[in-house]
């Protein structure tokens, strides 16, 4: 009876523990997860785009994911880890549509958009928030040219 109990509450609380981010008090990075219907040209940019700025994200700690409704993630561990259903329903993203969301290190979401990303704009929100000026504060980034 212990057993059937125990199987019940996982199943009502799994889909929360497999979602992304975790709900700890503060995330080791920032992240972006862009979702989209399929692995289409809008994906492609995306991630072409994030090979471009790899220096400016990486000295902003943060991670791009990208999850689509067909079922398919990158990077491809994605898929195992999280309940891919849990992340378009906590985040309210209909499946067959081209969303990304940023999310800041205390997994609050900072910002959302469509198909392109206007890079500018993520940069400068990052840069806005009061961790990434303490982070600033602290070092010199080595994407300065």
């Amino acid at each position: 009876m212990r057993a059937v109990i125990l199987f019940a509450v996982s199943l009502v609380v799994s889909p929360l523990s497999w979602s992304y981010p975790s709900y700890s008090s503060h995330w080791e990075h920032r992240s972006i997860i862009y979702f989209a219907p399929t692995n289409d040209e809008y994906v492609e940019q995306f991630l072409l785009e994030t090979l471009m700025k790899e220096c400016e994200l990486e000295d902003r700690d943060l991670i791009t994911l990208v999850v689509t409704a067909d079922g398919d993630s990158m990077p491809k561990w994605v898929k195992d880890e999280f309940n891919l259903e849990g992340l378009y329903n906590m985040h309210g993203v209909a499946p067959y549509s081209h969303t990304a969301v940023l999310i800041g290190k205390d997994g609050g979401e900072k910002l959302r958009w469509s198909k392109s990303t206007d890079w500018q704009q993520v940069i400068e929100t990052i840069d806005s928030m009061p961790m990434r000026k303490a982070e600033m504060a602290k070092s010199v980034s080595r994407c300065s040219a």
